[in-house]
């Protein structure tokens, strides 16, 4: 890795890489509710920083333990920091599905210990897969931290809902001084939202084993993204989207 590096200026600034889908893909909107849960058509930003996050501690976390809040804040800010672009692949079917669950009662615990309730509840939910014809592209930058973050790329191998498999491709690997992948508006696209780490969030307020709570709007923003796709079937049981 550190010899591909090399062959390119100082410049280089941004990291290109690709994924073959393996499986359905699902990851439920910020905006969706427990019961009726909407799928982004593509990981967002925040999906993709916590899946670099999850296999940096699961590969370096154990060499740090002794000093591990000291290692983990710049390693964070360092992947919170990066800027990110995402090509769909070139076809994409939203496959939506309606059925029946049992799941636990999440208000037993709460703060009405006397009222009664069941350990589980019927009821029916709403979700959608993505079938992806095609590869998914991510580009990262800007930092000179190139090789570690291709590293970390290497070792995702599923975005999303767990299960929603993806493979790695290597040989489609692109170092760039500039960014790839960004959106050529004349060219059509859809919106949608997209979620991100804030500027100035830290690991403590992410980390589910921390008491400190992440607030929307400074800790996790939700923006408005675009993608290059348009729509060009629909039914009551699927959309089929084409990239532009």
């Amino acid at each position: 890795m550190s010899k591909k590096s090399n062959q390119f200026s100082s410049r280089t600034r941004w990291l290109t890489v690709s994924y073959q889908p393996v499986s359905l893909f699902s990851l439920k909107r910020s905006d969706a509710t427990n019961m009726a849960g909407r799928s982004n058509l593509v990981p967002t930003p925040y999906c993709i920083k916590m899946a670099l996050l999850k296999v940096l501690i699961e590969s370096e976390g154990g060499q740090n333990v002794n000093r591990f809040e000291t290692w983990i804040k710049p390693e964070f800010n360092w992947l919170r920091d990066l800027k990110i672009y995402i090509q769909p692949p070139e076809y994409l079917v939203v496959n939506r599905n309606s059925y029946k669950l049992r799941y636990y009662d999440q208000t037993a615990d709460k703060a009405d210990k006397k009222r009664p309730t069941v350990p589980m509840q019927d009821g029916f939910v709403f979700r959608e897969w993505v079938y992806f014809q095609g590869k998914l592209q991510i580009c990262c930058g800007e930092t000179e931290r190139l090789t570690d973050l291709e590293c970390l790329f290497s070792q995702i191998n599923y975005f999303g809902k767990r299960g929603c498999f993806f493979q790695y491709l290597p040989d489609e690997t692109q170092y760039t001084e500039t960014p790839q992948l960004q959106l050529n508006p004349t060219q059509g696209f859809i919106v949608q939202p997209m979620d991100d780490l804030g500027e100035k969030t830290t690991f403590q307020k992410i980390s589910t084993f921390s008491s400190q709570q992440a607030k929307l709007g400074k800790d996790r923003m939700i923006h408005s993204g675009f993608l290059p796709l348009k729509l060009i079937a629909t039914t009551p049981n699927y959309d089929l989207y084409q990239r532009c």
